[in-house]
């Protein structure tokens, strides 16, 4: 790993970037061209009366319980600029930056971050407005409001979540690690903002609402951006989900690295061939977008986003095959820190990835989950029933 005074995406840049517009994106676009979303749920819900392996109700109820934390959080706290919760009368005097940085940093794993790292605030990397699809998580503003973040938040605290190894090789079946990865941001991010606030200072947490988390990851020294289009980190690959503090908290930011990402996946197109939806492009870097779900200006695999949310309706649940294929995508022990010196340093790339498909990784995983132990068998309820049970409730 070796550390960078400026992003490795610099040297790729090739016109000023533009503020994006986080209703062009394909999770927001999904929500208003075609009501993707129901669709997708929709779909999920009636596989489970198909028994298909990996998507029956005992693993559909998987996924919902690890969400629940996140959607009861992403209601309440995210992207919400609150005064402190109790101490509303003091605030701490004069906080060394040094000493908060670390104060912050062991905070932020104590609560449950695996990883943790500050950058200052690059407006270029926060949307210019609401999007549908953060709009109907979060209730915490409205499609097309405008986006400005307080001119005196100058840092953002960047937050890793490792995503369980053995169930994203489930993907594309219904897998539950990108659930309970989404839960626990929703509680590092709310709780780190908290503990900030307390001290008197502001904060505003949120998960992927109000800016590019990927981009201030890498500015972070978190990572690099990988052909899939996601952040590629050292310990956990792309296994991993983003979440984010703005503050006015007094912090020294961390510096880039270069892990040897840009150069890996110049030669590695596994996830490009293993794509269901052929969203991730094999050929080389271009500055221009497919279409406006794509900023233009960097020169990176511009990702075909609404390729990949149709193809997640037709799926019935989420898609994590590019992360399950991607050879960055290992447990984080003795025999793969040894390895990563050489991709780090651009060497053996071929040899690799030779022997990353020949010993197995990245294929999916056919663990059957409870479906070995409880039939998944399941049967209609009676609407009226049902109805008539949630009145009696109510009483």
């Amino acid at each position: 790993m070796k550390g960078l005074s400026k992003p490795s995406y610099t040297k790729y840049i090739t016109r000023t970037l533009k503020r994006f517009d986080d209703r062009n994106t394909g999770f927001s676009r999904g929500a208003v061209e075609g009501d993707k979303y129901r669709l997708m749920f929709q779909n999920g819900v009636d596989n489970v009366a198909k028994k298909l392996p990996g998507k029956t109700i005992l693993d559909h109820a998987i996924g919902a319980a690890a969400r629940t934390p996140d959607l009861m959080f992403r209601k309440t706290a995210y992207a919400r600029n609150e005064p402190p919760a109790i101490n509303k009368k003091y605030r701490l005097q004069t906080p060394d930056p040094i000493a908060m940085t670390k104060i912050i940093k062991n905070m932020a794993r104590w609560i449950g971050s695996d990883l943790v790292a500050v950058t200052k605030l690059n407006p270029s990397w926060i949307y210019t407005n609401w999007g549908l699809h953060n709009v109907m998580y979060t209730n915490a503003a409205k499609e097309g409001d405008p986006i400005d973040i307080p001119p005196e938040y100058q840092n953002v605290i960047v937050m890793i979540h490792e995503m369980d190894y053995d169930h994203i090789r489930r993907s594309p079946a219904r897998e539950g690690a990108t659930s309970l990865a989404y839960s626990k941001m929703a509680w590092c991010a709310s709780s780190l903002s908290t503990f900030i606030r307390e001290l008197g200072y502001g904060a505003i947490p949120c998960g992927n609402e109000l800016g590019l988390s990927i981009p201030m990851a890498v500015d972070a020294g978190l990572g690099e951006l990988g052909r899939h289009g996601l952040l590629i980190t050292r310990d956990f690959g792309p296994r991993i989900r983003i979440s984010k503090v703005f503050t006015d908290l007094p912090l020294i930011a961390d510096f880039p690295i270069d892990i040897g990402v840009q150069k890996f996946c110049e030669k590695c197109k596994l996830c490009a061939k293993h794509c269901p939806s052929r969203a991730i492009q094999d050929g080389k870097r271009t500055d221009r977008a497919w279409d406006k779900s794509n900023s233009e200006g960097l020169l990176k695999w511009p990702i075909r986003a609404m390729n990949c949310f149709e193809w997640w309706v037709k799926n019935g649940n989420g898609c994590s095959v590019c992360i399950r294929v991607c050879p960055w995508n290992k447990p984080n022990n003795l025999l793969h820190k040894f390895v990563r010196i050489f991709p780090e340093r651009d060497l053996f790339t071929k040899l690799i990835l030779n022997m990353d498909q020949r010993f197995g990784y990245g294929r999916q995983s056919k663990a059957k989950g409870y479906g070995s132990l409880q039939d998944p068998s399941v049967t209609k309820i009676d609407q009226t029933v049902a109805r008539k049970g949630s009145h009696t409730n109510e009483r």
